[in-house]
């Protein structure tokens, strides 16, 4: 009678236990992947195709070189060759990456695009 006592006492108490461990396990485990996620935050996706957009200013002033990918936000180009300086901003800027170019006219209609695909270095 000791004996089987003494098993079902022991049979619980391991059964105790093992739930316990598995309790703090879980909680170990959630503790750790909480704390990868601050340490190592999920990747930002990456733009596929930058856009750069080249649009007259209202002031009538020069033109604006816009798009998400420049460091320092819209670029002003002032003078004759505005247009001409923006693209080539644009194109050194871009590197070997894909990306389009698109001139604006005043009424906000597209005059000329150019593109550069991951296979070319040509816009």
């Amino acid at each position: 009678m000791v004996t089987k006592l003494s098993t079902e006492l022991l049979q619980r108490a391991a059964s105790q236990t093992t739930t316990a461990l598995s309790h703090c396990y879980t909680s170990l485990e959630s503790f750790l992947k909480a704390k990868l996620q601050v340490i190592r935050p999920p990747v930002k996706p990456t733009i596929a195709t930058q856009i750069y957009e080249i649009r007259p200013r209202a002031d009538k002033r020069g033109v604006d070189l816009i798009s998400d990918a420049l460091p320092l936000g819209p670029l002003w180009y002032p003078g004759p060759n505005a247009v001409r300086n923006a693209i080539g901003y644009a194109k050194f800027h871009i590197g070997s990456r894909k990306a389009v170019i698109r001139i604006y006219d005043e009424a906000g209609n597209v005059i000329q695009t150019h593109e550069q695909s991951d296979d070319s270095q040509e816009l």
